[in-house]
């Protein structure tokens, strides 16, 4: 499981690349649809075959459309309501997470009654109706890049910023702590630990999303610190919580632990972070210089998943007190940042 986890991390490396660069030159809305369109057939698509490899190409276009998404819409957002990002990227991830709760909860009680047909079914079809809204009532204000040529090479040879550096640097370091927790191993850390049935380690699941969501909404327009103070403070609480969830001997106590991971660091790291990036990102190349950014940060997952798969052999504790570590020691980079920002 960890090599499969990983093995996906590469691939969605070079999504992210090209659809930042190509973005800069087209505009984001395109990539925003494309996004959409691939998570809406890939969820029709995924009950009428039940053989392996139809499966692993509808689980790779639903990977390939969460990577575009999560790279497209912070610029998207950014160009569109500059003056209010902190906040509106805050309350639009947030609404991405706590809706993915009430999807967890919903898709388990439509499989109960239903089979699991029927969930795929309605969330395409749900998902197609929504980039039809997308596309026919979004309108874009986007200004072409004519700072250099399209090339397929230039991401590879593109220079980015020193502050962009020291957050790539930072966030693929936090990568490796964030997916040495959050990958395979979660679930079946509740289960093996506490003995739980499946039904319990999907509502942590549920309530994780929640966890993040619901405080994230409020972060952005609550909490008015500066940008870096924000970011390593609340990335470092986040480390040494997810490191507490493994002492507990109780299923509620270590539950609770987990959930509040979330609750005091990336509710509020999330959105600090995402606005430092757009910061630093120069106009006419912030698609690219926002998707290296997370390509290069997102290759922690590679790590992550392994780790994670060699010390679970030992203690199922060990993903969880190792993951919290390298999410501490993330901030390092972080404190080389210009000061106020």
């Amino acid at each position: 499981m960890g090599v499969i986890f990983s093995f996906s991390a590469i691939f969605l490396f070079f999504i992210r690349i090209y659809a930042g660069q190509i973005s800069d030159f087209i505009g984001r809305k395109h990539f925003f649809s494309l996004s959409l369109l691939l998570s809406a057939f890939s969820n029709l698509f995924t009950p009428f075959f039940s053989t392996v490899a139809p499966q692993i190409l509808l689980r790779s276009l639903r990977e390939t459309s969460r990577a575009i998404k999560e790279t497209i819409q912070q610029v998207l957002v950014f160009e569109q309501w500059k003056d209010k990002f902190r906040h509106l990227i805050a309350w639009t991830v947030g609404s991405d997470f706590t809706f993915q709760g009430f999807g967890v909860i919903l898709g388990g009680f439509l499989l109960v009654r239903t089979g699991y047909k029927f969930p795929f079914i309605l969330i395409g079809i749900i998902t197609l109706l929504t980039t039809l809204l997308f596309i026919f009532r979004f309108e874009e204000k986007f200004t072409p890049s004519h700072s250099s040529p399209f090339s397929w090479t230039a991401p590879f040879k593109h220079r980015l910023p020193r502050p962009l550096i020291l957050i790539t640097i930072s966030g693929f370091i936090l990568m490796i702590g964030v997916s040495a927790s959050h990958s395979f191993i979660l679930p079946l850390f509740f289960y093996h630990k506490f003995s739980v049935s499946p039904s319990w380690v999907a509502l942590i699941l549920a309530f994780h999303r929640f966890s993040l969501g619901i405080p994230m909404i409020l972060s952005g327009k609550i909490v008015k610190w500066n940008l870096k103070a924000t970011t390593i403070i609340f990335i470092f609480l986040q480390g040494v919580t997810i490191s507490l969830t493994a002492v507990p001997s109780n299923f509620l106590l270590a539950s609770i632990v987990w959930l509040t991971h979330d609750l005091v660091g990336a509710s509020f790291w999330v959105p600090a972070r995402n606005t430092l990036i757009q910061h630093y990102a120069r106009d006419g190349k912030r698609g690219l210089e926002v998707a290296i950014v997370m390509s290069l940060s997102g290759l922690g997952w590679i790590l992550g998943p392994l780790i994670a798969g060699v010390v679970s052999k030992y203690s199922i504790n060990y993903p969880f007190i190792i993951s919290g570590i390298i999410i501490s020691l993330s901030v390092i980079p972080l404190f080389w940042l210009e000061r106020g920002k």
